[in-house]
């Protein structure tokens, strides 16, 4: 597949989602996830996944630095993205422009090259437990992101309530290629959580260097709504640091927060 029609067949998918709730549902209330992932007994069992030892309150912290990384960008320079111990970080308080480009490229999510390895070795992984996992989103331009959240606006009748679950163009990491939003083909917005897909990449995304980006509960600190589907590629050396089932945001690991 090209990736001009890779492109193409990411902008059809989104037609009927954006980085929040789907466009036939309210977007839901916070909700509590528990240290296991487990789902009610109405749900599909999930695969078998290493139980924490502890709760997601005590998850391992990696030390804050003294002193607070600070963004000393200027607007013209946000063709490159705001980096922390290696790790790029972009967000609400730290985002890239339209001029900003993907160190690599590949089909068929134009994730770099990197991420899209890792996400196929656990795409594998979770598969060979009998899991599923499929792609929703993954790459998205500066001008798809403008066009998304201009749409969830009239959506929602409410600018606030659409900037909680759909980021601005440039404060998406959707536009560098390492993030993805996986889900079971089936069970979309915040029951994602529940599903055999959800529990399985809550506790094992981390052996495959993804974290879950925007935990329940720290809507303050990541600037964005409980969302249990969008995992974002750090890379293994990282995500170990956060191990499974784990509520840790990025800004509080890099001691942005």
């Amino acid at each position: 597949m090209s990736l001009r029609a890779a492109a193409a067949g990411t902008a059809l998918v989104l037609a009927g989602c954006a980085a929040g709730a789907p466009a036939t549902e309210t977007p839901p209330a916070p909700v509590t996830m528990t240290p296991t992932g487990s789902a009610p007994a109405s749900s599909p069992p999930a695969s078998a996944a290493p139980t924490p030892s502890a709760s997601s309150s005590a998850a391992p912290v990696k030390a804050a630095p003294s002193a607070r990384p600070k963004d000393n960008r200027t607007a013209a320079q946000r063709s490159k993205a705001f980096v922390v111990n290696g790790i790029p970080v972009i967000s609400k308080k730290h985002p890239i422009n339209a001029g900003y480009r993907r160190g690599s490229v590949t089909a068929p999510h134009g994730l770099t090259r990197e991420t899209q390895a890792a996400l196929t070795r656990m795409i594998a992984a979770a598969r060979a437990k009998g899991v599923r996992i499929r792609v929703r989103s993954a790459y998205r331009s500066y001008a798809l992101q403008a066009q998304i959240l201009s749409s969830k606006i009239r959506e929602y009748g409410s600018e606030t309530l659409a900037r909680r679950y759909n980021a601005a163009p440039g404060r998406s990491e959707h536009q560098t290629g390492l993030a993805v939003d996986l889900w079971d083909g089936v069970t979309w917005g915040v029951g994602v959580r529940n599903t055999r897909v959800g529990t399985w990449l809550w506790a094992n995304a981390w052996r495959y260097g993804f974290i879950l980006r925007y935990p329940n509960g720290k809507e303050k600190i990541t600037g964005y709504a409980f969302e249990p589907w969008h995992y974002r590629y750090i890379g293994t050396a990282a995500a170990k640091d956060f191990g499974p089932n784990t509520n840790l945001t990025l800004e509080e690991y890099l001691g942005l927060a």
